[in-house]
Parts: C-alpha cells; sequence; structure tokens
C-alpha cells in the first residue's frame, strides 16, 4: 500500500499503513497529527474542551505508564476500561490497570493532552506516557468527573 498524502498535485507514493482511515507513510502520519491537534487546539480555545463531547481518561499502566485515551459515551468508557483492565491483568496480575482520573471533553481533550505531554510519550506505543511531574501536575488540578467501575 502507498501512502496517498498529496502535497503540490503530487502523492507522497511511500509504503504505508492505513492510519486514521488513511493509508499513510509514518511522516504523513505525524502531519496529519500534527494538524489534527492544531485544528482541536483552535476549536478548543474558543470553549474550552471540557464543552466538546465525551471522555476522556487517564489509566496508570504497569512501570509508571500512563494511557491517555477517549470514549465518546459513559457505555463505551466502561466497557473501554474494562477490557484494559483485564488485558493489563492477563499480563502483569491483578491490579495491572488503575484509573487515574476521567475528564471531559472526549477526542478533542484527548488530542490536546496528547500535544501537551508529548516529551513524556513512549515511542512506539501510541497513547502511552511516561508518568512525568507535568502529567501529575495536571491530574492534581483537573476537573475530573465522578466515575467508578461496578465491582
Amino acid at each position: 500500500m502507498e501512502c496517498t498524502w498529496t502535497v503540490k498535485g503530487s502523492v507522497c507514493g511511500l509504503p504505508a499503513e492505513v492510519r486514521y482511515c488513511l493509508p499513510l507513510c509514518e511522516v504523513h502520519v505525524s502531519t496529519f497529527q500534527s494538524q489534527r491537534t492544531s485544528e482541536l487546539r483552535r476549536y478548543a480555545g474558543y470553549s474550552g474542551v471540557e464543552s466538546f463531547p465525551g471522555y476522556c481518561y487517564f489509566l496508570l499502566l504497569p512501570g509508571e505508564t500512563v494511557k491517555i485515551g477517549y470514549s465518546n459515551t459513559e457505555e463505551t468508557l466502561r466497557r473501554r476500561i474494562k477490557d484494559l483492565t483485564r488485558e493489563f491483568e492477563k499480563e502483569y496480575g491483578p491490579g495491572g490497570c488503575e484509573v487515574l482520573a476521567v475528564i471531559k471533553g472526549g477526542y478533542a481533550a484527548e488530542a490536546v493532552l496528547h500535544e501537551r505531554f508529548r516529551d513524556s510519550r513512549i515511542p512506539g506505543y501510541g497513547e502511552r506516557f511516561h508518568l512525568s511531574d507535568d502529567i501529575l501536575d495536571f491530574l492534581a488540578t483537573a476537573p475530573r468527573i465522578a466515575f467508578s467501575l461496578p465491582a
């Protein structure tokens, strides 16, 4: 598969994988992410990410890493966290995954926070970050929503 990113009328054509529903090479995945985040940050500046629909979650994973993800509804949020918890408990045993926070803002909040904490991102692990002082400072003041998984 070839990258379909077009610049000045020419298609990139480098080897690609489907990312964000588009065949993109690694260079253009970064370009796409940057543009997407830039747009979301601009829109979020008008009304704040908390006004966007959905939920953004922070999960503490083994090795003091954090996954920052999103879900559109409370039902999908609960299902996603249960699935991740089950996945990490298989690999690391009980307590392999802990909810640190859930905030409003869904996809927009996730994109803005991925950009904000980009220096802590773990290469090759997508939405995983080192548990940095920046993330801890954010979590200390973030306007959380009440969230708990049923036992």
